[in-house]
């Protein structure tokens, strides 16, 4: 048995649990389409076939936000903006949601579907209207 010491053992402890959360990821094969409407392929973001598949991209109108699968419907999607309500800061995500980061951030927590856990937020997160079929998800 090899001893293990006490920084070893969180240093450990942190790696295993970094990797247990499956991170948003950039999204790809995005078109901007007449109307300032954003459509996002399926086919470019496998990670959105199984649910609670995220991925994060920037729109102009709207800043940085996630395009989480909600369900395995054909409308199984939610969109919402990343921007915290309580201060603006980019939330990031954390633990199968969001948390907005210090330090300017003052560590509101957010649910994988934008709802709000903790404050000093006192809403959720702002869900984004959005059109999906069986190829592409529109974000309005």
């Amino acid at each position: 048995m090899i001893a293990l010491s006490r920084r070893q053992f969180i240093c450990g402890g942190a790696a295993v649990a970094a990797l247990a959360t499956t991170p948003a990821i950039a999204a790809s094969g995005i078109k901007n389409l007449p109307g300032g409407k954003t459509e996002v392929s399926l086919a470019a973001n496998k990670v959105l076939a199984d649910v609670g598949g995220v991925v994060e991209l920037t729109i102009k109108k709207y800043g940085k936000i996630a395009l989480v699968r909600t369900s395995k419907t054909s409308n199984g999607f939610a969109a919402y903006k990343l921007a915290c309500p309580h201060e603006g800061v980019t939330v990031v995500q954390s633990n199968g949601g969001w948390k907005c980061p210090g330090p300017r951030g003052h560590g509101a927590e957010f649910g994988l579907n934008g709802s709000l856990k903790l404050g000093p937020a006192n809403s959720p997160l702002k869900p984004l209207k959005i059109t999906a079929t069986s190829k592409a998800v529109t974000i309005a």
